[in-house]
């Protein structure tokens, strides 16, 4: 497979999987926006994506 290819890779993955991937990344994730740097980087990413701001994705 080459790197420069642009089509889309995918892979399934089963429920069981995505729930062990979730309870192993989500703590790390919580921690680091709960850190000082976690904070200023998501106000930062925050006024970059201002359709984010009032907490609701815009579909």
């Amino acid at each position: 497979m080459s790197l420069l290819n642009n089509e889309l890779q995918t892979a399934e993955y089963s429920e069981e999987t995505l729930t062990l991937l979730a309870k192993a990344f989500v703590p790390d994730i919580i921690e680091f926006y709960n850190s000082e740097f976690g904070k200023q980087y998501y106000e930062k990413w925050l006024k970059a994506h201002p359709e984010y701001q009032d907490g609701k994705k815009i579909a």
